[in-house]
């Protein structure tokens, strides 16, 4: 069924939908990918645990969305060890400020992502690639940073041609950290309200 499956917790169900959202804009129809909050993989009156465990059966790669609320909790470490037990590569993808080196084992025994940059977001793509045995992605590797004078140079492509290729993932850092800065706001929000009811 799936190829990829994006694991995240109900509470961070946004950040999987960009996931999503992003990996299909750069793999179009050659990679099936499940994400069980996706109504074109789960349909009502569908029993979504059976359909959740029939999608890790299939799975190659797991994506985990992984925030400091979601790295303690049961059901994306059950995912993951379920996609890890049937051989598929799990890859922790680092969201919300948590990092790499706090990753807790088993998954910092396993090469993660902190998802800041563009070029974490291409490293993610061309791993998935590679481990879906794709020979390329559809689009050509970013120039990040570096496009403008790719461009004066020659090359092949234009300007214009580069942020073509750049854009779904200039996109989705930039949505990514539009969501962490809202994450941080409501945690401020939040620090704010549990001082304010202590007890003088």
């Amino acid at each position: 069924m799936a190829s990829v499956f994006v694991s995240f917790i109900h509470e961070e169900e946004l950040i999987a939908g960009t996931v999503l959202s992003f990996l299909r804009e750069i793999f179009g129809d050659e990679v099936e990918i499940f994400l069980s909050a996706d109504r074109t993989t789960i349909y009502a009156g569908d029993n979504w645990i059976d359909e959740i465990l029939r999608a890790l059966k299939s799975t190659k790669v797991l994506v985990s969305v992984l925030t400091p609320e979601s790295i303690g909790r049961p059901w994306i470490n059950f995912e993951a060890g379920a996609a890890w037990m049937r051989e598929a590569k799990v890859i922790p993808v680092c969201f919300r400020g948590l990092t790499v080196g706090t990753l807790p084992k088993p998954y910092s025994s396993l090469q993660a992502i902190e998802m800041n940059s563009t070029d974490a977001a291409y490293y993610l793509t061309s791993s998935i690639a590679h481990h879906l045995g794709l020979p390329q992605l559809r689009r050509p590797r970013p120039s990040f940073g570096f496009k403008r004078s790719k461009a004066l140079m020659g090359g092949g492509r234009t300007l214009e041609e580069w942020q073509e290729i750049e854009r779904p993932y200039d996109h989705f850092i930039d949505r990514i950290k539009a969501d962490r800065e809202g994450y941080e706001q409501w945690l401020d929000i939040a620090g704010s309200a549990s001082r304010e009811n202590l007890p003088e």
